[in-house]
């Protein structure tokens, strides 16, 4: 049998947010806010295993990303990765994308 749960830690202690929007639902647990999933018991065992073992690694990044998303930083990080994106295209690579779009 299937049930909703947080893809995270895998509890299915979730609510919508809003429940006009089917993507926002937020865990009581350890505080994700997204979209939820469906599992089985096999596949909540596994994130519930994962989660424990790596929960505070998790929520250290979370808290990263959060100090950059506020200081601004974020826009600064996504500019810079699309740039090393772009650089690891080959002449070749890029020309090839510019015919597939008509440029």
């Amino acid at each position: 049998m299937k049930r909703t749960i947080c893809p995270r830690c895998g509890s299915s202690n979730i609510d919508w947010i809003i429940p006009q929007v089917w993507s926002k639902w937020e865990c009581k647990d350890c505080s994700y806010t997204g979209p939820a999933i469906e599992a089985d018991d096999d596949l909540i065992a596994e994130i519930k295993a994962d989660w424990e073992e790596n929960k505070e690694k998790y929520l250290e990044e979370e808290n990263i990303r959060a100090q950059q998303i506020a200081s601004g930083e974020d826009e600064i990080l996504d500019e810079e990765m699309e740039l090393e994106e772009e650089d690891e295209l080959t002449e070749e690579e890029l020309d090839k994308k510019l015919r597939e779009l008509d440029l």
